[in-house]
């Protein structure tokens, strides 16, 4: 939708922004701004990959997909049991352990009813597997570039190819106190408000990635940083 030659005019509780910025988590939170994007990945099977010398930035453990478009109240709702029913299945299929996972890239809408339910869902998956609180960083590329609707989860996995990548986990930004309807301190989660090293564990670097759109359909992707490649011999 390149040039953007229209605006929109802020509703209580709609979709948009009351001041035109993102705010993922926050308590001022009232809504998401959409923008524009493209992005492009290049996949390959780590095997063909490796054997080819070709630069691998991160794997694809696992990924899940279902739609809960009959079940919810709206069109526009997010429901909460299928979210936390495909992250469940991705980790399964990628077979991790959730305590593995040290960030997880949201939705991130920053809507009073997206955030609440989407932190809710996650955990719930999460609690199939561990009772700990606080292990896992959560953030949101749409605070940074706003919603690019059919764009945004492709730039949400970029993202994370990129910090898995240079081991470090980038900050969320408009975020100052956590909405009130999402306790954290009980959660897996907390809200990464400031570049931080991706320290190395007993287990690869790994993340998730979430998604869901207003249908009905709810994704979720397990990354995993790039295995160690030996170098070549130099050849002409």
């Amino acid at each position: 939708s390149v040039p953007q030659n229209s605006g929109y005019i802020f509703q209580e509780g709609q979709i948009f922004s009351r001041d035109g910025h993102t705010r993922s988590f926050d308590a001022a939170a009232s809504g998401t701004l959409f923008s524009n994007g493209v992005g492009l990945v290049v996949l390959k099977r780590v095997a063909d990959a490796i054997q080819d010398g070709d630069c691998i930035r991160a794997v694809i453990r696992g990924t899940a997909m279902n739609n809960d478009g009959g079940t919810k109240v709206g069109y526009a709702a997010p429901g909460l049991d299928a979210q936390a029913e495909v992250v469940e299945r991705a980790h399964a299929l990628a077979e991790v352990d959730p305590r593995t996972i040290g960030y997880l890239e949201a939705h991130g809408t920053a809507t009073p009813m997206g955030d609440p339910i989407e932190v809710a869902a996650l955990a719930k998956a999460f609690r199939a597997a561990t009772a700990d609180t606080s292990f896992c960083a959560l953030g949101s590329v749409k605070s940074n570039v706003g919603h690019l609707d059919t764009a945004s989860g492709v730039a949400a996995l970029i993202k994370v190819v990129l910090s898995l990548q240079h081991g470090e986990i980038p900050p969320t930004i408009n975020f100052t106190q956590p909405n009130p309807a999402i306790d954290f301190s009980k959660s897996p989660f907390f809200v990464n408000t400031q570049l931080t090293p991706w320290k190395a564990g007993p287990t690869p670097r790994r993340a998730g990635v979430h998604s869901f759109g207003i249908g009905g359909t709810n994704a979720h992707v397990v990354v995993e940083e790039a295995p160690p490649v030996e170098a070549s011999d130099s050849t002409r």
